[in-house]
């Protein structure tokens, strides 16, 4: 087999010749982590962004909970943001009254010294 060219069925014979050589539990062991990667796959593959998050490590593809630093730094970060949106958005209404005193001449001169 030195220099001849594997095939698929080749392939195939030689890992059936090799999982006829191992023991039954072991062989029941390999399907049942078969089919639950099976599974998994298939599970992911209808979840692209969990599927993203899972190959980074940010989700543990499991049901119970076990939070990971990052879920935090997620969570502080958008509250982070959000607090900063809703401070702009009230800063923006704040200039709505100084143009308003600017146009009816009714600023303070304090106003207009930096």
């Amino acid at each position: 087999m030195k220099n001849k060219k594997l095939t698929p069925d080749s392939i195939k014979r030689l890992l059936n010749h090799s999982v006829a050589q191992m023991d039954r539990t072991t062989t029941e062991r390999l399907r049942t982590s078969r089919n639950l990667a099976l599974e998994r796959h298939r599970a992911l593959q209808h979840a692209p962004v969990q599927a993203w998050l899972t190959h980074h490590g940010l989700w543990s593809g499991s049901s119970h909970t076990s939070y990971k630093p990052v879920y935090w730094v997620l969570a502080v970060l958008f509250a982070l943001s959000l607090y900063s949106g809703v401070t702009y958005l009230q800063h923006d209404r704040d200039h709505s009254d100084v143009d308003i005193e600017l146009l009816t001449d009714d600023l303070p001169v304090d106003a207009y010294v930096d």
